[in-house]
């Protein structure tokens, strides 16, 4: 099976992906972001602000992030390629050409629909501290309605479920995966 993990910040995805991928024996396909961003000497989006760098690397990432999926029969998938487009569509698409548009919205769409399940964390108000994590829940609240949005348009399979942090994955998998 492969499933992705979808939500806005702080809503859990990446502890939730680690702990579900070790749950189900399945390789955990990473957020690319970070990784590509350090290739270019950040640690996080802070100050980069050049709209062609911020493109070279949600390019970048996606890439990476669609090779790695295909590479493996079953996965779970911490952010996808549905995070990848609803951040590009909030933060890039303004600035990009028609056809760069079409090029990455068709990229992340394909990708999506080779999910058999997509798990959506729900917005949370408040946010904890993390790098390069939103807590403006006005930005937060955009986004995760962009999200869910893009999985209705794109006709993902999901689960809206929501996660606590501390939870117990195995009672979590029980009530929201469908026999895992």
């Amino acid at each position: 099976m492969r499933i992705g993990i979808v939500g806005a910040a702080g809503t859990g995805k990446t502890t939730l992906a680690r702990e579900l991928s070790a749950r189900l024996g399945w390789p955990l396909v990473p957020d690319f972001i970070p990784q590509v961003l350090k290739e270019h000497g950040r640690e996080s989006w802070k100050g980069v602000l050049d709209w062609r760098l911020r493109r070279a690397i949600r390019v970048e990432a996606l890439r990476r992030k669609v090779e790695a999926e295909a590479a493996a029969e079953h996965f779970v998938s911490d952010k996808t390629a549905i995070d990848y487009l609803a951040y590009w569509l909030q933060n890039q698409s303004e600035k990009e050409e028609r056809d760069d548009n079409l090029d990455f919205i068709a990229k992340s769409r394909a990708a999506a629909l080779r999910y058999e399940l997509c798990v959506y964390l729900p917005y949370r108000e408040h946010v904890d501290f993390g790098l390069g994590r939103s807590q403006d829940p006005v930005h937060n609240l955009k986004v995760a309605a962009q999200k869910r949005g893009l999985l209705t348009v794109l006709q993902v399979p999901t689960v809206d479920a929501p996660f606590e942090f501390g939870e117990d994955v195995r009672t979590w998998t029980q009530r929201w995966l469908p026999e895992s």
